[in-house]
């Protein structure tokens, strides 16, 4: 785990819509989700800077990244029960790649989250024209993937 863990992540408390894309809250999307109980107890959990054993992620991985993931996850997979799971990735300035495993079912989705290309697909700049990936994250949040899909293994 990462010494940053125990802080606590900021994330809007309401779903908001910023050019055409929605970003739902945290409450929304675990209200949604057919995840176990105490997986999302897991989740709210380790948005407030707790260990998990039920979020096991690469060493060097930021948890404002790793809860990027997670609420991806239960946006595009609503569906799923999830008791646990595993993300081994690699955190870059701008990027965030790797794969997240999910159990039970051995599902396994690849992502690369990637604030640059949010900023570049709309147009966030700052003050004095440049691209502002910085920007592009805190706004986007958990919708800066640039890919998210399911793969066989």
């Amino acid at each position: 785990m990462s010494f940053f863990a125990s802080q606590p992540i900021y994330l809007n408390d309401q779903t908001i819509e910023i050019d055409g894309i929605t970003i739902y809250s945290l409450h929304e999307l675990l209200q949604r989700s057919q995840a176990s109980e105490a997986f999302k107890d897991a989740v709210r959990r380790f948005r407030e800077g707790e260990k998990n054993e039920r979020i096991r992620y690469s060493p060097g991985s930021p948890p404002v990244k790793v809860m990027r993931v997670l609420m991806k996850l239960l946006e595009e997979r609503p569906d799923l029960p999830i008791e646990s799971v595993t993300i081994e990735a690699v955190s870059g300035c701008s990027t965030y790649r790797g794969r997240i495993r999910v159990q039970p079912g051995e599902k396994t989705f690849e992502f690369i989250w990637d604030c640059a290309w949010r900023a570049e697909q709309n147009q966030v700049k700052n003050a004095w024209g440049f691209l502002d990936q910085a920007t592009a994250a805190q706004q986007f949040g958990y919708q800066c993937f640039r890919y998210f899909k399911e793969i066989a293994e």
